[in-house]
C-alpha cells in the first residue's frame, strides 16, 4: 500500500478513484448552471439596500439564474432566480460561515477556496467544514426590481 496522502499521489502522476469521481461531478456540475455574471443597473441607497433592474440582468429570468454584485460595502452578494413569479428571488452574503472567505460558483454550488466548503446556489451546506447556511439577506421584487436589504 502507497503510504503517500492522496495529494501527493496525484501530484506524482497517479489518479485515485477519489480524484476522478469528484472531477466527473465536477464536469457534470458544472454543465448544468450558468456561471454568476457581474450584475448591471445596480444602485446602492442611501438607506444601504441594493436596488438592481431586472430588465438589465437577463440571467435573472430564468430560474437558476445567478448574478453577482461584488464590493457593496466590503461585502459581495448572490442574486439567485430560485422560483417563477415576483418571489422567487434569494439574495446571499457570500462570505463563507466558517471563516468568511468569499466563496465562488463551481457549478451549482458554491465553493469556499480555503477550506472546500460548498452550498448550493441557494446557500444551503452541502459539504463542511462550515456547519450554517450563507446568510440570507432580506429581499422585495417588484415586476421591474429587486431590492436587497
Amino acid at each position: 500500500m502507497n503510504s503517500q496522502s492522496p495529494e501527493r499521489r496525484v501530484l506524482d502522476g497517479e489518479l485515485t478513484r477519489r480524484g476522478a469521481i469528484c472531477a466527473l461531478a465536477t464536469l457534470t456540475l458544472g454543465a448544468l448552471a450558468a456561471p454568476a455574471v457581474a450584475a448591471s443597473g445596480v444602485k446602492v441607497l442611501r438607506n444601504g439596500r441594493v436596488e438592481v433592474t431586472l430588465a438589465q440582468n437577463p440571467a435573472l429570468k430564468e430560474v437558476g439564474g445567478v448574478v453577482r454584485i461584488d464590493d457593496v460595502r466590503g461585502r459581495s452578494i448572490a442574486l439567485v432566480r430560485t422560483a417563477k413569479g415576483r418571489n422567487g428571488f434569494t439574495a446571499l452574503d457570500l462570505r463563507c460561515t466558517h471563516e468568511g472567505t468569499f466563496v465562488k460558483q463551481e457549478g451549482d454550488i458554491w465553493g469556499c477556496p480555503n477550506h472546500g466548503a460548498a452550498f448550493s446556489l441557494s446557500g444551503e451546506v452541502k459539504i463542511g467544514p462550515a456547519k450554517t447556511p450563507l446568510r440570507k439577506l432580506r429581499v422585495s421584487a417588484t415586476a421591474k426590481k429587486v431590492v436587497i436589504s
